[in-house]
């Protein structure tokens, strides 16, 4: 399949926003008001997908009706950029009822991280559209948007550059800003840098995103292709340490990490619950015995701040004996 690449954003575009997951009623309005306020400031409208704010169970619609508004955003010629409000748990139910042709020919921008690692790894499957794994609406109502976060989105998706240098931040933070009365303080933290796991060097296509999520398309026709890709991994707080050695056993029985060129691992959010005795380098070291790939850990791509932009299906290129981490475009037209 040859790889499609989206539509650079431009001044006066227009971001359709979808909740392909849990219901965007979640979000209280001055939160709400703080990313619409912000993507303004950036030059960008906003609409509003017709179901966002519906609540069917614990989603915010049917699958039909979360599907119409995923479709309808890649068909409306009003919207130049598809972009999810937040996760979840179920946007792989809207796979089977994507119109993955449409979704190639409209050549626009989609962007989501999370549980939406679903759809970043269908659209690059089914569509062959390169997309992005990296900030979603809620990462933009924070009231002091980090950034290192802010940068890396810029670079890729505006600016459009072909080479995009990607370091440790200094500081991070993982406290629930959105549910303070403020919405800050924000609780930074002194970030001790990426640790190497097993050193090496590689370059492939990006895959991957929300580990636990990833795992929901094993088996299935939107697994994507892995062989020779830099798989990036991580996971959210509702994971322990034993889930995520599931996880990786699951990739290794599934002859992932022969298939792979190199391993990066998103920072581990502390309510994961790993310590010195059961860590998450010896769980890592345990599921790819015998192979031999650089492998490089605590990246600023998970369910804490900052987060930088990942191009799924674009190029990446990993040292850890430096260590570096960079992608190389073009990533949009």
């Amino acid at each position: 399949m040859v790889m499609l690449l989206p539509h650079r954003l431009k001044e006066r575009d227009t971001i359709g926003l979808v909740a392909p997951s849990a219901s965007a009623s979640h979000i209280r309005q001055e939160v709400w008001q703080n990313g619409v306020k912000k993507l303004a400031s950036k030059g960008f409208h906003v609409m509003e997908g017709d179901h966002i704010f519906c609540r069917h169970g614990h989603a915010s619609g049917t699958v039909k009706e979360r599907a119409d508004d995923l479709n309808g955003m890649f068909a409306d010629d009003d919207v130049d950029m598809v972009m999810s409000v937040y996760g979840g748990f179920n946007s792989h139910q809207l796979l089977e009822h994507l119109d993955y042709q449409a979704i190639a020919s409209s050549g626009k921008t989609f962007i989501g991280f999370s549980d939406v690692t679903s759809l970043n790894t269908a659209i690059l499957s089914q569509a062959g559209l390169l997309n992005f794994s990296g900030p979603a609406f809620v990462t933009f109502c924070q009231p002091d948007l980090p950034r290192y976060t802010e940068n890396c989105f810029d670079q890729m998706l505006i600016e459009g550059r072909d080479h995009v240098e990607i370091i440790p931040s200094e500081l991070w933070a993982e406290d629930p800003w959105y549910r303070k009365p403020d919405m800050g303080p924000r609780e930074w933290m002194e970030n001790p840098g990426w640790e190497v796991i097993k050193e090496g060097s590689a370059d492939g296509r990006a895959i991957g995103g929300n580990l636990g999520t990833l795992m929901l398309l094993s088996s299935t026709d939107y697994w994507p292709v892995m062989d020779g890709a830099i798989l990036f991994l991580e996971d959210d707080d509702e994971e322990s340490p034993y889930t995520i050695d599931r996880h990786l056993t699951h990739l290794r029985h599934m002859g992932v990490f022969e298939q792979i060129s190199g391993l990066v691992l998103g920072r581990t959010p502390s309510k994961v619950g790993f310590s010195h005795e059961d860590n998450l380098r010896m769980i890592v070291e345990e599921a790819t015995r015998g192979y031999d790939l650089p492998i490089l850990s605590g990246a600023d791509f998970a369910h804490t701040d900052p987060l930088f932009t990942i191009p799924i299906g674009g190029s990446a290129v990993l040292d850890t004996r430096a260590p570096s981490l960079s992608f190389e475009g073009p990533f949009v037209r």
